[in-house]
This record gives C-alpha cells, structure tokens and sequence, in this order.
C-alpha cells in the first residue's frame, strides 16, 4: 500500500514507449509481417527499458489467470508476443505458448494497479491496447477497458527479475518504456512501421566490409575505419557484433547502425585526442551500438541536427557523450552512459553538454549512472537543454575515482569565451519526469546557473548533499563577486531521504518531501 501511495503521490510511471532493434541472435528465426502500422504485425520480444528484462508469462503457465512479469531474456516461448493490428491503432498480444492466450487485463479492470495476466482469446477490450505514437518515434500501450486512461506498466520502477506487470494511471514516464525485438533478430521496421532495407547480410566473418546500395556492412572483425572512408552523405554502416576501431570522424549525413549486439571497442585509441567517434558534421543518425574503451570521449558531438537511438556508451576515459562548440539541435533517445571515468575525476561525465554547446539539444528516457564526475554537466553552455524523462543515479565514483558527483548539473559562469571576462550566461533549461538518486552530490544542482530552470514531475532520492540544491545567492569563485540567481521553478516534484536547499527556487503543484 506504500509504494501505491507514493506512486501515487509521484506519478512516476510511464507508458509503454516501443521502438524496434535487434533481438538476440541466438533467437530462432520467425518472420515477421512488415506493413504499414506502428508496430507491424509479427513476433515479438518486449523489453523493459528502465530494468532491460523482458515480459513473459509466470513460469511459463499456459493457463488462464497465469500472470505476466519481467525476466532476463532467454529467447523461450513465454517470452514471445503476436502483433496483431485490429483497427484504429489497436492491437492484441498473443502468447508464444501452445495454447496461444492473449495478454488480458484482469477483469477489465481500470484502477492503479490492475494486474496484467493471460487469457484465453475473446476480442474484447481487455485485451486491446491503443498504439500511441511518442516524440521520439516510441508508442505508449493504453488499455481499451479504462478508455486510454490507463497504460502497462512495470510496478514500482522494478529493476529485479520477477518485477510484476500492472496498469497504472497514463502519463508517458520511463518506468512503462519497453522495445520491441522482432524474434528474427533483426529490426521489423523503422518507427514509421515500413519496411527495413537494411538488414545488414554479409559475407561472414572475413574482416572485411561489404557494400549493397547505400549500406556498408561491417560483420565482426572487419575494419570499420575503412567503411567510414567508402561512405559518402546517406550511406548506413550496419555493424554485427564486436569490431575494433581507432578514432573514426563520421561524415555529414552517415549513419551507423548495429544489430546482434553490435559493439565498437575503441581500446586502441589513446591519449586527449582518443575519442571514439567525432561527429563534427550534421544529419546522421547513430543507432543500436556500444561504444566502449575509448581514451577520451566515447562520442564527441561539435555538429547539429544529430539523432541518437539506443546508444550505449561506457567505459570511457572520458565523458560519455559530450555536445560542445556549437553543437545543436542533437536528440538523443534512449541513451545510456556509464562506467565512463578519467584519472582525476574532472570531466567523465555521463553526457556532457557544455562549454559553448549551442541551442535546442534534447535528451529523452537517457540514463547516465556510475561515472566519476557528474550525470549530466551544463557547465558553460551556450544553449537551453530539454530532458525529458531521464535518470542520473549513483554519479561521483567510478572503479575508485570520486568527481562532483552531481544528477544533474545545470550551469557554470562561463570563463571559456577568448576575448571575454567570466560572466554568467542565463539559460533557461526544462527538466520533466526526470529522475536523481544515490549522486555523491546533489540531485538537482542549479551550479551558478543565472537563468530560470523549471523542473516539473521530477524526484530525487537520497542523494549525499541536497537533493534539490537551488540557493538564491552565490559568489561564483570565476567572478569573485556575489551574485543574485534567477528562481528555479520546481512543480509537483518529490524530494526523499535527503535535505534540500531551494531559496532560490518557487514550489508550485503538489510538491512532496520539501
């Protein structure tokens, strides 16, 4: 009953957000239908974004009222779902298992907490779900039998196998956040539904590349440096599996994409101009791939117009993901950085947006935990920043090296621009349904930001210091001088196990624990 009221209280649920990416390729192969909805008919694993463990029906029960949970992918039958669209962008769930029952809300059931449960097929609502499309090409799953009010949902922000699956009031938060992995291991459509034409086949395990119209296939082993340097503006590399690189600058216009776990180990690289991959031009698109070992930063984004799907990057020598030097208007979705960490704990922030980054960059269900400096570092920004629905946890130690520490910190005097003395530069960033916990530092930390910072729906949770750290007053130690900071506005957010220091901030909403 606790945790019902607190989530209550929180509204920190989210609706099931799909995109489709590579199953594993172990997987038996099943084709599956391409057509033009949401999410094309055909054979799926769902996986939870927020625990990435996947829906299966309870010990593989093929009975009615046998329930649904979360568990770690095994490819078994109870793990896999039919997509089949029946109209007005509904569509039904149908059990791997012999007996082919359908997932169900129980009792066609409409509060907090109805729980999801298989039964046999009967094509009534409670077994009909709305496809509704999000922002960043996701959908959320709506139940028919509480009229769309209610979506599925991962009780509680259960990580652990085993975590029950329920329905909870819709708002579009990550908990709820799941892909779709069609089970013949490669991506069912892109997020408008058609068909993809980039399956990435190749030759085999050669080490060389492979070319088929505007694709270059990269299997494992191969030599991604010599794709990049064939790609020309429109050109995807698909890269399978593991494939060691040196630092790669990637043109205007080419993408990347991955598929059976694809990973790009940059351990080659060394020293400040280790980075893994530059992207100083515009309008590619980076998907499903692990970047990992680079000596500097794992991505280093100078360019605009970028977009970034399931990209994980880890184990770095320096940031994650860094946006500088005018680089605008990159949407990042579904991103995970971690494990980055450099010698002295400086500057190995999870996703560094900062000095002199321009306007418009925007960060959706990202995660960054477990690097030695900060989740997400604003510091000298040239820009406003948008994040929705992202999660800083457990920032300010990695593998013994302790940074700032901070979920997310949102600004900095700039002292970077030649020419010009340190001043402040008020940015006025947004923060919803965003997310801070077990930081070294504060959760949310306004770090000399003059501007107005609005956080709505966000919560913070025992983090070392402050929780929310917005004071009115400062003496930026660049300025040496006092000065008086623009309010935060902080609206129906929820601060726990930790103190909070906000005058410089204005509460508003159903605000909780302050």
């Amino acid at each position: 009953m606790k945790n019902k009221i607190f989530r209550k209280l929180t509204m920190f649920t989210a609706a099931i957000a799909v995109t489709f990416t590579t199953a594993f390729a172990v997987f038996p192969q099943v084709k599956a239908e391409a057509a033009s909805y949401i999410i094309p008919n055909g054979w799926y694993y769902i996986k939870n974004i927020n625990s990435q463990l996947y829906l299966e029906v309870k010990d593989g029960n093929d009975k009615d009222g046998a329930n649904v949970q979360q568990w770690t992918g095994n490819g078994a039958d109870c793990q896999k779902w039919y997509v089949s669209n029946v109209g007005s962008n509904y569509i039904t769930l149908k059990s791997g298992m012999k007996s082919g029952r359908m997932l169900d809300t129980a009792d066609g059931g409409t509060a907090n907490g109805t729980n999801i449960r298989i039964w046999k097929a009967n094509n009534l609502d409670p077994q009909k779900f709305k496809v509704v499309k999000s922002s960043n090409g996701a959908v959320c799953l709506k139940t028919k039998c509480s009229k769309n009010k209610q979506a599925i949902d991962v009780y509680n922000w259960s990580k652990k196998a085993g975590g029950n699956i329920d329905t909870w009031e819709y708002n579009g938060l990550a908990c709820q956040q799941f892909k779709f992995e069609a089970v013949n291991g490669s991506n069912s459509s892109d997020n408008n539904g058609s068909k993809n034409n980039n399956s990435g086949s190749n030759s085999g395990n050669s080490g060389s590349s492979s070319t088929s119209g505007t694709t270059i296939n990269v299997p494992a082993n191969a030599t991604l440096e010599n794709a990049v340097k064939q790609a020309k503006s429109g050109t995807t590399i698909v890269i399978s599996g593991t494939v060691k690189s040196g630092s790669i600058n990637l043109p205007s216009g080419v993408n990347i994409s991955g598929k059976n776990n694809a990973v790009i180990d940059f351990s080659s690289t060394s020293g400040s101009n280790g980075r893994g991959i530059t992207l100083a031009g515009n309008g590619s698109t980076i998907s499903n791939i692990t970047v990992k070992n680079a000596a500097d930063n794992g991505l280093y984004i100078t360019g605009s117009n970028n977009t970034f799907k399931y990209v994980e990057s880890c184990y770095n020598e320096d940031a994650g993901f860094q946006v500088c030097n005018g680089g605008s208007y990159n949407k990042f979705y579904n991103c995970h950085s971690h494990h980055n960490a450099d010698a002295k704990g400086e500057n190995a922030d999870g996703f560094a947006n900062k000095l002199h980054s321009g306007a418009g960059n925007y960060y959706e269900s990202c995660i960054a935990d477990y690097n030695s400096d900060d989740g997400w570092d604003l510091y000298a920004a040239h820009g406003a920043v948008t994040l929705v629905n992202c999660q800083a946890n457990y920032n300010g130690l990695c593998n013994g090296i302790y940074g700032d520490g901070n979920g997310f910190k949102m600004g900095g005097v700039d002292n970077k621009t030649p020419g010009q003395k340190a001043h402040l530069d008020p940015l006025n960033h947004t923060l919803t349904g965003c997310s801070a916990k077990g930081n070294y530092a504060a959760g949310f930390d306004r770090n000399n930001q003059s501007g107005v910072v609005t956080m709505t729906n966000c919560i913070s949770d025992s983090n070392k210091t402050y929780n929310y750290n917005w004071p009115l007053t400062g003496t930026p130690s660049a300025l040496g001088y006092k000065v008086t900071f623009g309010k935060a506005k902080i609206v129906s957010c929820t601060s726990k196990n930790g103190k909070n220091r906000i005058d410089g901030a204005t509460l508003s909403g159903k605000c909780v624990g302050f």
